[in-house]
C-alpha cells in the first residue's frame, strides 16, 4: 500500500499575528496591541429525532437548528481604545492636571481617615542651612544668583519648606527674603514627597508619620488620632503636572466592531487573514487590579450577521495566502 506523504506546512504551530478593530463596515481600524490569546470557535447545534417503531430508538434525522461563532481574547494593553471598548464606555474626556500649588488649605480631617487633596504628585522642597535675620510664613524668598523664588510655607531652626516653587535653588547662594537683612543661606536643597502640615498660623509644624501620614502620588493625607493635630491645621504643597483622561464605564450600550485578524509572515504554517463583519462584545471573567503578572481584559464576542453583506457572506471571510 503506497501512503501519501504529509506537509509539515499546512501546520499552523505557535500562532502569532495582529488583530484590528474598528466601526461596522468601516475602512479605518484601530491594533489592538499584545494579546495575551485569541480563540475562535464555531458550534452548530442540531435536533435528532429518534424512530418510535421499534427500541432500538434510532436516529432517524438530524436538523440543525443553530449556528454560533464566538471570538474570545485577552487584551494586555491598556489603551484609551481598549478600555473604552472592553469597559462600555462613550466617551474618553480630558481633565489634566497643571502644575501649580495649594497654600495654607484646610481639608476635611477625620480622624485615622485618608482624605483627598484633589491633586496627584504632590510634594515640597525644604531648604537647610543658616538663618540670618527673620524669615516669615507667607513671604517670598529669591535665590541671589539663581533666581529661584518660593513662598515660605514653614519656618524652622536651621531650615525653611517652600511651596509655589520656581526655578531651581543652589546651595551656597543666599535666598533671600530682604535683601541683605532676612535670608537663608541653604547648605542642602531637598524635594520630598511630602506635604507642609501646621497649625493654622503656619507657627507649628506637624510630624510626617507621628501627626499624620500621606500618598503622595495619589495625593491622599489621613490625621493620625494618636497625634497632636487640631480639625483646623492647614496644609501646604506643590504639585505636578499629570496627564488625565477618564471615562465613565457601563455606561453605553453593546459595542459592535469590524474585526481583522492576520497571521504573522514568518508563523509556522498557512498565513491567514479573517474578516468578521460584525462582533458583539462583551468583558468576560475578572480583571485583575492587585495580583501577579500582567493585568488582562479577557473579552469576549459573538460573530453576527451582517446584513449590509451579500448573500452568504454574512458572518465572516477566510483568507489563505501563499
Amino acid at each position: 500500500m503506497t501512503y501519501l506523504s504529509s506537509n509539515a506546512g499546512n501546520i499552523r504551530y505557535n500562532g502569532t499575528g495582529r488583530c484590528y478593530a474598528g466601526a461596522l463596515a468601516g475602512s479605518s481600524f484601530d491594533e489592538l496591541g499584545d494579546l495575551e490569546n485569541l480563540t475562535f470557535s464555531m458550534s452548530v447545534s442540531t435536533d435528532k429525532i429518534k424512530t418510535n417503531r421499534n427500541a432500538s430508538r434510532a436516529t432517524i434525522l438530524e436538523a440543525e437548528t443553530d449556528r454560533e461563532a464566538t471570538l474570545s481574547f485577552g487584551l494586555r494593553e491598556m489603551t484609551n481604545e481598549n478600555l473604552k471598548m472592553a469597559l462600555l464606555s462613550d466617551t474618553i474626556n480630558t481633565l489634566n492636571q497643571s502644575a501649580s500649588y495649594t497654600y495654607q488649605v484646610v481639608p476635611p480631617w477625620a480622624d485615622d481617615l485618608y482624605v483627598d487633596l484633589g491633586f496627584l504628585n504632590v510634594f515640597s522642597t525644604k531648604l537647610t542651612g543658616t538663618i540670618t535675620g527673620s524669615i516669615s510664613v507667607g513671604g517670598t524668598v529669591t535665590g541671589e544668583a539663581s533666581g529661584a523664588t518660593g513662598k515660605l510655607a514653614f519656618v524652622g531652626s536651621g531650615y525653611i519648606e517652600l511651596v509655589n516653587m520656581s526655578g531651581t535653588f543652589q546651595a551656597g547662594e543666599p535666598v533671600y527674603e530682604t535683601q541683605d537683612t532676612n535670608y537663608i543661606t541653604p547648605s542642602g536643597v531637598e524635594k520630598f514627597q511630602d506635604v507642609v502640615v501646621t497649625d493654622s498660623t503656619g507657627a507649628t509644624r506637624r510630624v510626617n508619620g507621628t501627626d499624620y501620614s500621606i500618598d503622595p502620588d495619589s495625593g491622599y493625607i489621613r490625621k493620625l488620632s494618636a497625634g497632636s493635630m487640631a480639625d483646623t491645621d492647614v496644609v501646604s504643597h506643590d504639585y505636578e503636572a499629570v496627564n488625565k483622561q477618564y471615562m465613565w464605564s457601563m455606561s453605553a450600550g453593546s459595542v459592535q466592531k469590524k474585526m481583522i485578524f492576520v497571521s504573522d509572515k514568518k508563523d509556522k504554517g498557512p498565513r491567514h487573514r479573517w474578516t468578521f463583519h460584525k462582533v458583539q462584545l462583551n468583558l468576560n471573567g475578572d480583571f485583575p487590579l492587585i495580583g501577579d503578572g500582567a493585568a488582562i481584559l479577557n473579552v469576549t464576542g459573538t460573530v453576527l450577521a451582517d446584513t449590509s453583506q451579500p448573500s452568504g457572506q454574512e458572518y465572516f471571510k477566510t483568507e489563505i495566502i501563499g
